[in-house]
């Protein structure tokens, strides 16, 4: 983890990486270019997924929300903070999306997961994480989880026959580290 680490608010904080917490006054139209995007599509929600229009994603960022904690991870660029993708904090799922491909492949992902597995130890007090569908085929996905100490604990195939796989962290309790 690089930085200072700040829960102030409903945000998460890294230097120049943060993750602000979503509420519906934010619009989901920020997005919309990212579930646009077929690699973002592909690595997500499969081969053949359509574009999201803007009723689905209003309906992915609803439920997500009230499952669990919703984020906009956002990175300091050119002196102002700019909306790079989204991430979800619950203890079911962490669903991830670097959704602008100029920020792909630095690290970002690390980071994010990083600063949430912080949080969920040290401010939720949570025993564990879970990721709880990634494509085999992610390799970006399952490395980066991989890298934060997730490992894999079921394998399985969807409704479409394509494999996937879950991956757990157990977290320790702040004495025990």
């Amino acid at each position: 983890m690089r930085g200072r680490f700040e829960a102030t608010g409903n945000d998460l904080n890294d230097n120049d990486l943060r993750l602000v917490r979503w509420d519906e006054s934010m619009g989901v139209q920020f997005a919309e270019p990212w579930y646009q995007d077929p690699d973002v599509l592909y690595f997500s929600e499969g081969p053949g997924c359509q574009p999201f229009n803007t009723e689905r994603l209003w309906k992915m960022y609803r439920y997500l929300h009230h499952h669990g904690q919703l984020y906009i991870i956002e990175t300091f660029h050119h002196n102002d903070w700019r909306p790079i993708g989204d991430v979800t904090l619950a203890q079911d799922m962490m669903p991830i999306v670097i959704g602008d491909k100029n920020f792909r492949g630095q690290g970002l992902g690390f980071r994010v997961i990083s600063l949430l597995i912080r949080y969920a130890q040290e401010h939720l007090k949570w025993s564990s994480l879970v990721a709880h569908k990634i494509y085999v085929y992610n390799a970006a996905s399952l490395r980066v989880f991989t890298k934060a100490g997730f490992c894999i604990t079921h394998h399985a195939k969807d409704d479409r026959g394509l494999e996937y796989v879950r991956m757990e962290l157990p977290l320790q309790a702040e004495k025990d580290r």
